[in-house]
């Protein structure tokens, strides 16, 4: 393969070039070496340049990129808008040049839609004979694969509508196909041999045909299942509808009342669908991603959003008495209903989800590809919803601590979302204070008080009334212990802290002449 490759510089090879099975030498050699250079290898001693231009290829694609980059711009193809053609050893041309090699994205037609109807999704994952030439294959994400240099650069894709098979062929354009007979409902390899579509190429009326030979994925078609359709169950069923209805038709349909092999098959489904719909996270992943999210979750290629932290206000007398409360959490969720249904009502106030990043094999050549990372468009309905989550806020919880609710922020197609966490930020009380387990408060008595006795009356958080008082005499912030009125303990919430009363001594501000003469008198005596 290498030893056959040409460089071709503006239609024609630059001087020096040498014949296939020699050392290369001239400017190809030289673009080489400072290719090399640039890219952190630089050329060792006498090598052939072929031999270091196959070892760099095979060790990185990232790398390979580079080096074919940098010969470009040794050529003067970064910037003069030059074209370069590799000719590799099957005859393939692979051309690049003036900044790299650019495909522009194929469209769809107008009037045409990259739709594939649900039943047609039997189509996704087979494999057929075209005009009796070679074999194509019907990709489940609409890819149409062909052995045409078109395709292998991923300018092939295929719809199916309105009683149609469109394959929408690179620079060759669409294709409109029709079955002969009857449509299958359901993808059975054995029934479906012998199966043939004929149409026509629409720029031309040229005829074309293809029969059916063999299913290569047979996930393919299952991942199109509708699970709420199975169930009987609308989208926005709860998790008490779904055990509601597959308790009655797990027992309509169970093996042992119905030993009928149509009954086993239906139970079979029911009870596959409701272990993704009764699994939060595969729920989820099916809501916004379909099936195929759901598998891939299995093999562990799913991401999870990130987390989103907000604080929530509550009240000293939240925490003491315990209860719920309501909050409001805007985000963007992935309308399901969009897809399946994309012409209800419901979904007029719909857009498209931000763009997707996906994993990509990108070809560099022929026979030559790399995997990257590439940002495309959702093909998935995005909203804005006002969701309403209960912050369950326990006897003796503390400032700072946090509730979290799982799957609650921004959805994306195919992604777990992050979780929603509430951290708890407890307002000032007017009376109490908390310190640790323990409540505190203040108290202030007269001077008479504080010398001949008093006894106060304290309305708790909840309510209740707790006496405190004494009949000695009591020194200005002299603390009194109450034992059991403090704070819930947050393990033990039929425990409680103790609550210590600090009493403030009140002393007037004047004394009349009379008033100090008896006070006076009290302490000679």
């Amino acid at each position: 393969l290498f030893r056959s490759l040409k460089v071709i510089s503006g239609g024609r090879a630059p001087k020096g070039r040498p014949e296939a099975g020699k050392a290369p030498c001239g400017a190809l050699c030289r673009s080489m070496q400072g290719a090399m250079a640039a890219i952190g290898r630089p050329h060792a001693g006498a090598r052939p340049c072929v031999a270091v231009f196959a070892a760099v290829m095979l060790s990185s694609p990232l790398r390979a990129a580079a080096f074919i980059e940098e010969i470009f711009q040794q050529f003067g193809g970064g910037g003069g808008g030059q074209q370069f053609h590799f000719q590799m050893g099957d005859g393939g041309m692979f051309e690049m040049g003036g900044g790299g090699r650019r495909e522009k994205p194929i469209k769809w037609p107008k009037g045409v839609s990259d739709k594939i109807h649900k039943k047609f999704s039997w189509m996704k994952g087979t494999e057929w004979n075209w005009n009796s030439w070679r074999n194509v294959k019907f990709q489940k994400d609409g890819t149409f694969e062909a052995p045409t240099q078109d395709c292998q650069r991923e300018q092939c894709k295929w719809s199916a509508n309105k009683g149609k098979i469109f394959i929408l062929w690179g620079q060759a354009g669409l294709h409109e196909l029709e079955f002969v007979g009857e449509t299958p409902t359901e993808q059975d390899a054995q029934k479906m041999q012998g199966l043939t579509m004929r149409g026509r190429r629409v720029s031309d009326g040229d005829k074309c045909s293809a029969v059916f030979q063999r299913v290569f994925d047979h996930e393919a078609a299952a991942l199109d299942k509708d699970l709420y359709e199975i169930l009987g169950l609308q989208d926005d069923a709860d998790e008490a509808d779904i055990k509601k209805v597959y308790r009655k038709l797990s027992i309509k349909y169970h093996p042992d009342k119905n030993p009928d092999e149509e009954s086993k098959r239906k139970f079979g489904e029911i009870r596959d669908a409701y272990e993704v719909l009764n699994d939060p996270d595969k729920k989820i992943l099916y809501d916004t991603g379909g099936l195929e999210a759901v598998k891939k979750a299995e093999k562990g290629e799913i991401e999870k959003g990130e987390d989103v932290r907000a604080n929530l206000a509550v009240g000293l007398e939240e925490l003491y008495i315990g209860g719920s409360r309501a909050a409001e959490i805007q985000r963007r969720i992935v309308c399901r209903g969009c897809r399946v249904r994309p012409d209800s009502p419901k979904c007029q106030g719909c857009q498209r989800c931000p763009d997707e990043i996906r994993m990509v094999n990108r070809q560099v050549g022929p026979g030559m590809f790399m995997q990257q990372q590439e940002q495309v468009q959702s093909k998935e309905k995005c909203k804005k919803e006002t969701a309403t989550v209960e912050a369950q806020i326990e006897k003796g919880m503390r400032d700072g601590e946090s509730l979290t609710f799982p799957r609650m922020t921004d959805q994306r197609p195919g992604m777990i979302p992050g979780a929603m966490i509430l951290t708890l930020k407890v307002s000032k009380h007017p009376v109490f204070e908390r310190r640790g387990d323990d409540l505190h408060m203040n108290e202030k008595v007269s001077m008479r008080e504080a010398l001949l006795g008093w006894k106060k009356t304290i309305r708790h958080m909840d309510g209740h009334t707790v006496e405190i008082g004494t009949d000695s005499v009591t020194k200005p912030f002299q603390v009194f212990k109450v034992k059991g009125e403090g704070m819930p303990l947050r393990d033990d919430p039929a425990s409680f802290g103790d609550l210590y009363v600090k009493v403030e001594v009140i002393f007037p501000r004047t004394l009349t002449s009379s008033q100090q003469e008896q006070i006076a008198s009290i302490f000679e005596s």
